[in-house]
């Protein structure tokens, strides 16, 4: 009786634990399917579309003339969208997003709110922002490369003949027999 009810126990508690995170991103997961087909159909209204900008440099590259449809997903200061078209420029990439307002529920639903904990403050000494300890630059350490092709002054030509090798057998005999593996 006793390891029963210590296994139910065990199971009541695994589940308390693990349970509602699991039931909680399954929801999520159902929610981008089924969003995610209806954006493959075409079951959105353009004017809910919401353009991202993201910038960045790649002077090198050709700007897209025109949109391109994508899909895929993105957080954004605790919102979730699905994003359906991408241009790329060389100084930004416009992202056209539909805002997935049931993912968002779900997703801050999961999140823990830190004012409703009961716990012993955190002294402001302990509790100094990453940025002051690390610097101001830290937050955004994406060092830039640039390249530069050079096209050479003359055209290489292709050779004018071509060159034929036939061999006729690839096996090459050899008389006598390999040497035996002595073993130690």
């Amino acid at each position: 009786m006793k390891k029963i009810f210590a296994i139910v126990m065990l199971v009541t508690h695994m589940l308390n634990l693990l349970g509602y995170m699991a039931l909680n991103q399954y929801f999520v997961n159902k929610s981008n399917k089924v969003i995610a087909r209806q954006i493959a159909k075409g079951k959105y209204n353009t004017r809910d579309l919401i353009e991202i900008k993201i910038k960045q440099n790649l002077p090198f590259i050709h700007d897209w003339d025109s949109y391109v449809n994508v899909s895929g997903q993105l957080q954004l200061d605790g919102v979730a969208y699905n994003y359906v078209k991408l241009r790329v420029t060389r100084d930004t990439v416009y992202v056209q997003c539909i805002p997935n307002y049931e993912t968002t529920k779900l997703l801050n639903e999961n999140v823990i709110c830190a004012k409703k904990l009961n716990s012993t403050p955190v002294s402001k000494r302990t509790h100094e922002s990453s940025e002051k300890k690390l610097g101001s630059d830290a937050k955004y350490n994406c060092p830039e490369i640039s390249y530069a092709f050079i096209k050479s002054a003359v055209p290489v030509q292709p050779p004018g003949t071509f060159i034929y090798i036939s061999i006729p057998d690839p096996f090459v005999s050899v008389s006598g027999q390999p040497p035996e593996i002595a073993l130690v």
